[in-house]
């Protein structure tokens, strides 16, 4: 999820009348056309998510939401987006130049609360960003302001409810991702002890209630039940309902496809090939070739067909990069369930542990 320059004029002797142009909290109007913009944002309708953003942009010119909406219709634009990319500068500068607007919003306590927000998650986005691009070392700046950002946030809850989607992240992963890393205890055992269940809780809570992170509430709670609680169908409906109210976004579709593969929910699968066949990218085709390789492999049996299929995901999961990491896992273990079969038990193994290189997901690796 980023952009350009940085403006922030705020005159002292009209802040009074900056300050009740620019606060979004208890503006319906406003949030109303932060939500129609996140809406086709998020359903890869740009030419509309920008109608919105340009809106709020004349309506609201010193506010940090109008960059970090363009930000967010930069990266979804252009996904999956890469460091390598110039849009990626495009959508960094963005996020920076909502920081910046953040920063004046905290300074003065009726708009504190907002600037806490997008200051905390125009940072968060960024570092979503490099991450998932295997750059981890980049979020190492913000983690500090995210980290006090987001124990600001468990007091600000009733008053904003976007604060629920960080609140419930942190419950749920300070006591999830140790149990799933123990080299991490020590670590986490210095900060403040958290709750799953009330976690998912309030992710649930965010899912009804927030604008903001409305959708990505919902992501979170299908990738937490397939990495931590080990459940699909629990991740499935919440993958499904992602896909179902944004049909054209390519990585919903992609999650939801993968997991019904694994319940072997075939027709299911069909279903949405055929209606998203349309689609152009290499996305898209390492979609298609992981779908159509599982089902060769567990359907007909053509395992020389199927194995290309694999080949060709792996191939198309490389040009992409770190991001479709879980993609090159489901090619390598097709391959490896391939070799398997015919009894090259030391070449199934070699494949599994590629795999396993690029993914912790058990219902991936245990197929």
């Amino acid at each position: 999820m980023w952009r350009h320059s940085v403006i922030l004029v705020v005159l002292a002797c009209c802040f009074s009348s900056l300050q009740a142009q620019s606060t979004y909290i208890n503006r319906t109007d406003l949030m109303a056309l932060a939500d129609s913009c996140l809406k086709h944002t998020y359903n890869f309708s740009f030419v509309k998510a920008r109608h919105f953003q340009q809106i709020l942009d004349v309506k609201t010119p010193n506010h940090p939401a109008p960059p970090f909406l363009e930000a967010l219709i930069i990266y979804w634009e252009h996904f999956p987006l890469t460091p390598d990319e110039p849009e990626s500068e495009l959508f960094t500068s963005m996020m920076d130049m909502s920081i910046a607007r953040a920063k004046g919003m905290m300074e003065h306590d009726a708009t504190r609360l907002e600037g806490i927000f997008f200051d905390l998650f125009s940072r968060a986005f960024k570092a979503m960003f490099w991450a998932d691009n295997g750059k981890s070392g980049k979020v190492v700046p913000d983690l500090r302001t995210m980290y006090n950002h987001t124990r600001e946030g468990f007091a600000l809850m009733d008053e904003f409810p976007e604060f629920y989607f960080s609140t419930g992240l942190y419950n749920y992963y300070i006591e999830a991702y140790p149990v799933a890393h123990p080299i991490y205890k020590p670590l986490v055992s210095f900060m403040q002890d958290g709750d799953r269940e009330l976690g998912l809780a309030q992710l649930n809570h965010a899912i009804q209630n927030t604008v903001y992170l409305r959708v990505e509430s919902m992501l979170f709670m299908s990738l937490i039940q397939l990495h931590y609680e080990n459940d699909l169908n629990t991740a499935a409906i919440y993958a499904e309902r992602l896909h179902m109210e944004y049909p054209a976004n390519i990585y919903y579709q992609g999650l939801l496809v993968t997991i019904l593969l694994h319940q072997h929910r075939y027709r299911r699968v069909r279903e949405i090939l055929e209606r998203t066949g349309n689609q152009e990218g290499n996305y898209n085709e390492m979609i298609s070739q992981l779908a159509n390789g599982f089902m060769t492999e567990k359907e007909t049996g053509d395992d020389l067909t199927a194995g290309k299929m694999y080949q060709n995901v792996i191939e198309l999961a490389e040009i992409i990069g770190p991001f479709a990491n879980s993609y090159k896992a489901m090619g390598y273990m097709g391959l490896s369930r391939l070799h398997e079969k015919k009894g090259l038990t030391v070449e199934a193994r070699r494949y599994a542990r590629k795999a396993s290189n690029y993914t912790e997901y058990s219902f991936i690796l245990d197929e």
